[in-house]
């Protein structure tokens, strides 16, 4: 399973935590991404990867049976099921995207995560809102995953 967060390529500057960027996401079963969507497509996308960071670690740590996460003023929305076995269905619009075990599903979204604060966070002011819940989502999903399972 792979995850891709983007920054879309017709923001102008300043840049701003309430950005607009893309998400796909890649599995054994499928892939879908904000691309595909009419018109448009983009989503808030610091704030869309912040919401999937304590959703899915809320998720994943708990009972729940399932979870579903929008993208921020996107209709695009992701909706992870935990199996009987334990495993996590990955899904967009009913369509089957991924079956993994749960640490396979932290480290795809986390290291996406990464990826994309390590080449666009830089770009934010200090203070900007975006760029703070960003990092402490990060750091918040990054000592769940430290946890044992």
């Amino acid at each position: 399973m792979k995850f891709k967060f983007s920054l879309d390529e017709n923001e102008t500057p300043p840049p701003s935590g309430f950005d607009l960027g893309h998400i796909a996401v890649w599995g054994s079963d499928g892939a879908a991404t904000t691309r595909d969507r009419d018109p448009g497509g983009g989503a808030m996308v610091y704030l869309t990867v912040t919401s999937l960071l304590d959703g899915l670690r809320t998720f994943l740590s708990g009972k729940s049976r399932s979870y579903e996460s929008t993208a921020v003023d996107s209709s695009f929305s992701l909706t992870f099921t935990r199996g009987r076995d334990g495993s996590i269905e990955t899904r967009c619009g009913g369509a089957l995207i991924d079956r993994s075990p749960v640490a396979g599903v932290a480290a795809a979204v986390h290291a996406a995560a990464k990826r994309f604060a390590d080449a666009h966070l830089e770009q934010l002011p200090p203070d900007d809102a975006g760029r703070e819940d960003l990092e402490h989502a990060l750091a918040d999903f990054e000592r769940f995953m430290g946890r044992p399972r």
